[in-house]
C-alpha cells in the first residue's frame, strides 16, 4: 500500500499496525474497531480528531473512526465495487 501511495506521490509519514490476533495474543485496544492506534496518531501528531477524515474499506474501520471521534468517516467499500479507485 504504501508502494502504491509513493508512486502516486503521496507523502507516507508513518504506518501503524496492530501486531495482536485475539486468538493468539487476546484482545487489545489497538485492534479495530478498537481506536488505540488512531488515539496514538492524533496524539502523536497533534491532530483534532473532529478536524480528521478517516478512510476505509471495512466497517471495521469505519467503527474505529467513530469511537477515536473522527469528524468524517468515509466508508469507500461500494466505491471500490465500481471501480472507482
Amino acid at each position: 500500500m504504501t508502494e502504491q501511495l509513493i508512486k502516486a506521490e503521496i507523502r507516507v509519514e508513518k504506518v501503524y499496525l496492530c501486531p495482536h490476533h485475539p486468538e493468539i495474543t487476546g484482545f487489545c485496544d489497538c485492534r479495530k474497531p478498537k481506536h488505540g492506534l488512531i488515539v496514538q496518531a492524533l496524539k502523536e501528531y497533534k491532530i483534532d480528531p473532529m478536524c480528521s477524515i478517516l478512510t476505509g474499506d471495512k466497517e471495521r474501520d469505519i467503527l474505529a473512526g467513530q469511537n477515536a471521534g473522527t469528524g468524517k468517516n468515509l466508508y469507500i467499500q461500494p466505491l471500490l465495487k465500481k471501480g472507482v479507485f
